[in-house]
This record gives structure tokens, sequence and C-alpha cells, in this order.
């Protein structure tokens, strides 16, 4: 999809895809670009470039550079909750529930598509850094809930620990690690931390911790984990 930033050619059936197509192309432009090189890369310009349109028409879609950060943010976020709680979903048993979210959340680190990398929150502009908690919150949903089932005391500590197992198994796959030697060792670690917090005590039946606990794994007002 090219633009000169003259009339625009039309490269779909109607106006309304054509204006889909534009935007889905601005995200992932977006997306691509804060993942690659950071925050501060992430501009109208930069992005007009990586998309093949002129800067005037990523203003069309967002009028300042917070708000084309906040698209590739939530675009990170939303396919990483969607792969996440789709793979998690479809079993019952908690433990495989937490193994199958270690394995799915580092295949998507792999590919650079999933929001496991520290992020400074400072470095977002002050309209994303509520969001970026939030869909943080929702990130930790599905291992949050198999934590509980299993019965583990205190599981807003346990899940802050495998989560920070996850995040420091994606940097060394970054690093040139093998996914599947990564992910086996994160699912071993993971394990030995699970019988060992269910040996000091496990939780009360049918006691459900909020999500929105203040004892998330990445402090919000520090970092959260982002591309």
């Amino acid at each position: 999809m090219r633009d000169n930033g003259g009339m625009p050619r039309i490269d779909a059936p109607t106006v309304a895809a054509h204006h889909a197509m534009r935007h889905d192309a601005i995200v992932a432009a977006a997306r691509e670009t804060l993942v690659a090189e950071g925050v501060s890369a992430v501009t109208p310009a930069a992005v007009a470039a990586q998309a093949g349109l002129a800067r005037t028409s990523v203003y069309q879609y967002y009028p300042s550079t917070g708000a084309l950060v906040a698209a590739a943010v939530e675009a990170i976020f939303a396919e990483a909750n969607a792969v996440l709680s789709g793979v998690v979903g479809r079993v019952g048993d908690p433990r495989e529930r937490i193994h199958r979210y270690i394995a799915a959340a580092l295949e998507l680190a792999a590919r650079n598509h999933g929001p496991f990398h520290p992020l400074s929150i400072v470095d977002l502009p002050p309209m994303c850094r509520a969001r970026v908690r939030e869909l943080h919150e929702e990130l930790l949903a599905p291992l949050h809930a198999a934590v509980e089932d299993l019965g583990v005391g205190d599981p807003e500590i346990v899940v802050g620990l495998a989560f920070g197992a996850i995040s420091a198994a994606a940097q060394l796959v970054d690093h040139g690690t093998d996914l599947a030697a990564a992910t086996d060792r994160t699912v071993r670690f993971v394990d030995a931390g699970l019988d060992s917090a269910r040996a000091s005590g496990a939780a009360a039946p049918g006691r459900r911790a909020s999500t929105g606990s203040t004892a998330s794994p990445i402090p919000p007002t520090d970092a959260a984990a982002v591309g």
C-alpha cells in the first residue's frame, strides 16, 4: 500500500475496507517499530515510512505520537492475551494450564509477538500508563487463575515469581538459547517453585484473590513488559 500524500489510491473494494486496511497497516508498523527500536522511535514519520504511507495519512488515524504508541502497545498485549487465554482455556488441569501458558508465552516472545520484555513505564506517554497496567493484569489473569486453582498459598507472589521466570527466559531466547530448552527449563523451574509453595501452605479452599492486586510482578510505577 503506497501513498504519496495526494489523492489516496483505493486498494480495497469499499472505502470502509480501505480505511480498515490503512489503519491495520499503521498499527502493524507502529508495533514493529516499538518492538525493534523502542518507544522513542515510534513517530508518525517513522511509522509512515514503515507502512509505505504519507505522514499525513498517519495523522488521519492517530493525531499524536502518544496515540500512536498507545495503539502499538494495545496491539501487542491484545494478541498475547488472545493467544494465552485460548491455549490455557483448552484444558482443566491447573498444572497443565501453567505449562501451556509458559510454552505459549515463550513462543510469542521468540517471534517478538508478546509483551514479555521489560520496558520502563516512564518511557511511555502518560496516556498509555494506566492502560498498560490494565493490560498487564489481563495478561496475568490466566496464569493467576491456574495458580489459585492449584491451591497455592500467596498466589500473587507466586504468579509474580513465575512471570519473572518467563520474562527472564524470554531474554535468554533473545540471546540465542534454544526455545525448546528454555521452555523445558522454565517449566521445571516454575514447577519446583509451585511445589515449594504448596508445601509451605495451601490456600484456603475456594479462595480467589483479585488479579488487580498491587502485588503485580511488575511494579506499576516502575516497569511494564512490552514487546
